[in-house]
């Protein structure tokens, strides 16, 4: 397919088929809210989120072969007429300014141009706008910004070349104008619309001398602001979110080239203006020149690299520390020769060379070290910083104002601080389990690294590399190790939080259900005896003078009525706490509940220390039910002939175990209700209960119940 074909003439807002609404392959969900709640109700780390199809497609056949052939033709010819006038400049065979004053303007922004055009045709060869954007650069920058058409077309014999370069040039900036970011025209009518421009501006650059000063005033300026308005347009009403974040510093860029363009056709070859005469000022104009026009290639470059324009990797360290120093060496030389030269008024260039390759020299080693932190931390952030990324971890969980705040806080920070496209928090000991906090766009190359805290799996942390086909330096691989082990300690305090939150659920669940028992017992029970009581007491006394045999069966039925509500408050008070621990202590009330079991059948021996140390509450009465429960699954189920129940304190926790000698545990009764009734006591307080046991050799129930818990209770 022709380049022309491929990018331009057939292209148009609805050229390219997207997936209708609703169906199955239109998965992008319109909003981060949305995309959350996706994410939320089936998350799998690894599985891309589409996005749309709105990039051209791959280039392929023998057009990507011609413009591979063309693109090297064409650069290799622009760049071999820019050093020739360059040579010519220094020579001062040109009008042009000499002696290196215009190095700002004629070299370092040419190439500015040269490198980012480089990096674009090198990472996406296969891309048509973005060999479309390489070939406007290699002609908008070192050919038709810099006045080279001119020096070429003062040249005897190449005025017809300088003039096919610059219709070719100008017809690239043009499309690039109205066409970026992704290869297509607006719509039909803009497609004519830019197809007649180039036209009309190819006719225009063959008129003679005079007519063209008349037509380049008038057309070109309305041309390029033309341009910029559709690129503006594109920016406000056609990009997604995703192009807008690429796309506004190339917009931004634009202008600078239009401007120069505009300022060229109608302030200074119309001769408005005049260049400055004297090499400072006019050295200072050029770079103030030079910037402007550097804003195009800048911000493509910040494009590329910040917001991954045209998917173009990021695999570019070195190249971007490199080129970098190289066009900071370049502009220290010329500073040095063109602004020195021009303070001191002095022709020795000799001088000023060798004092500029001394400067350079000694600033070489100092910058090289500054631009290479400075790239590593644009593509990579703080990954040379880990002890800066440690402790702005440390930071954001700090200022994380709720626990549910430091899971997303972490995520965003890891996420920031080392660049990558997605991060994700997962809960659990299943690398598979829901997500608690993410941030990104879930990828299909992500890593988990486990979070352990004190021996125990909490949670994963999933991160993904910066493109496909990248894995983690050991560097990067030990700083996320850390972070884990930083999000470990906030994934373990957000499931302790949870679960204290729970616990106190239940405790206030459990005190309100206590008071509505008590309430109904005393309504149900006390009240009415009580009432009935009042009334027997009153007719006694009526009757007390008149019927004193009646009065005295009453005061009969009083005394009987009084010993039922008596058993009724002793019922009530036992259900509160077990009244054999205020009679006997928890070593005399679990002797005496073993006394009552005891027999011919079964030997029950109890084996106290002489005297315990005074016990929580809470404590005696889980014990004691514990117990309880213990004695009476031997009675019930054992079929043993002897029992052993052991009490005593050690390490501020009192040991309980009831051993028999019985038939063993089937495994059904494991999830019996008096096993999980003993093991929920235990629990509460923040003990254990242990249950072993095997078929034919009894059983041994362990329970530790930590003092401090029940004291605390």
């Amino acid at each position: 397919m022709p380049f022309t074909q491929c990018c331009f003439w057939g292209y148009n807002g609805s050229s390219w088929p997207r997936p209708a609404p609703g169906n199955p392959i239109d998965r992008t969900p319109a909003n981060d809210y949305q995309r959350l709640a996706m994410i939320e109700q089936s998350w799998n780390p690894t599985q891309p989120d589409p996005s749309p199809a709105e990039a051209a497609p791959p280039w392929s056949g023998w057009g990507l072969r011609l413009a591979r052939t063309a693109w090297p033709i064409l650069a290799l010819t622009v760049a071999g007429l820019w050093l020739w006038s360059v040579r010519l400049w220094a020579a001062g065979q040109t009008t042009v300014s000499s002696n290196f004053l215009d190095v700002p303007y004629g070299v370092v922004m040419p190439l500015g141009y040269f490198a980012v055009a480089v990096l674009l045709v090198v990472r996406k060869p296969d891309d048509p706008m973005a060999i479309l954007t390489s070939l406007t650069l290699v002609f908008l920058g070192p050919y038709l910004l810099t006045g080279v058409n001119v020096t070429v077309s003062q040249q005897p014999g190449w005025e017809v070349l300088a003039r096919l370069l610059l219709i070719v040039g100008g017809i690239l900036f043009f499309l690039f104008l109205f066409t970026f970011p992704d290869g297509r025209f607006l719509n039909r009518w803009m497609q004519r619309l830019t197809l007649f421009l180039a036209g009309v501006y190819a006719l225009g650059m063959l008129l003679s001398a005079e007519a063209y000063g008349s037509f380049s005033a008038a057309f070109i300026p309305a041309a390029m602001l033309l341009g910029l308005g559709v690129q503006v347009y594109r920016y406000l009403r056609r990009s997604s979110p995703a192009q807008r974040q690429q796309t506004k510093w190339v917009v931004l860029g634009a202008v600078g080239p239009v401007l120069l363009v505009v300022n060229w056709v109608l302030l200074i070859e119309p001769g408005v203006y005049a260049l400055p005469a004297e090499p400072l000022p006019f050295y200072l104009h050029q770079s103030v020149l030079a910037a402007l026009g550097l804003l195009l290639p800048a911000t493509l470059a910040i494009s590329i690299l910040r917001y991954r324009l045209w998917d173009i990797d990021l695999l570019l360290g070195r190249t971007l520390v490199y080129g970098a120093l190289t066009a900071a060496v370049v502009a220290i030389y010329g500073l040095v020769v063109g602004g020195v030269g021009a303070l001191v008024q002095t022709q020795d260039n000799r001088l000023l060379a060798l004092i500029a390759t001394g400067v350079a020299a000694v600033l070489f080693q100092p910058l090289r070290e500054r631009l290479q932190r400075g790239v590593n931390r644009l593509l990579y952030g703080q990954r040379d910083e880990p002890l800066a990324v440690l402790a702005r971890l440390g930071q954001r969980l700090e200022d994380a104002l709720a626990p549910e705040q430091a899971l997303p806080a972490l995520v965003e920070t890891i996420a920031q601080a080392l660049k990558l496209p997605y991060v994700a928090l997962a809960t659990g000991q299943d690398e598979a389990q829901g997500m608690a906090a993410a941030y990104g766009r879930p990828t299909p190359h992500a890593r988990s690294f486990p979070l352990v805290h004190q021996g125990a799996t909490v949670g994963f942390l999933w991160a993904a590399p910066r493109a496909a086909g990248e894995s983690f330096t050991p560097t990067e691989e030990a700083l996320l190790r850390n972070a884990a082990r930083q999000a470990s300690a906030a994934v373990h305090a957000l499931q302790l939080t949870a679960d204290l939150q729970q616990a106190r659920q239940q405790v206030i669940a459990g005190r309100e259900e206590e008071r509505r028992r008590l309430r109904r017992d005393l309504h149900d029970g006390l009240g009415p005896s009580l009432a009935a009581q009042l009334l027997k007491i009153g007719s006694a006394r009526a009757l007390l003078a008149d019927r004193p045999e009646v009065a005295a069966q009453l005061l009969a039925q009083m005394e009987a009525d009084t010993e039922g509500a008596l058993v009724e408050v002793r019922r009530i008070v036992y259900a509160l706490r077990p009244p054999a621990l205020d009679q006997w202590g928890l070593a005399g009330a679990l002797r005496v509940f073993a006394e009552s079991y005891a027999g011919e059948a079964l030997a029950v021996q109890v084996e106290t220390p002489s005297s315990l140390p005074p016990l929580p509450a809470a404590v005696e009465v889980a014990a004691y039910h514990i117990g309880r429960e213990a004695l009476t699954n031997v009675v019930r189920h054992a079929q043993a002939q002897r029992c052993t129940l052991r009490l005593w304190v050690e390490d501020d926790r009192l040991h309980l175990t009831v051993q028999d000698d019985g038939r063993g545990m089937a495994g059904a009764a494991r999830s019996g209700v008096g096993l999980a009734s003993m093991r929920e006591r235990a629990e509460e307080l923040g003990g254990t209960l242990i249950v072993q046991g095997a078929p034919g050799r009894g059983i041994l129930v362990t329970a530790v119940l930590p003092l401090n818990s029940g004291k605390e209770r």
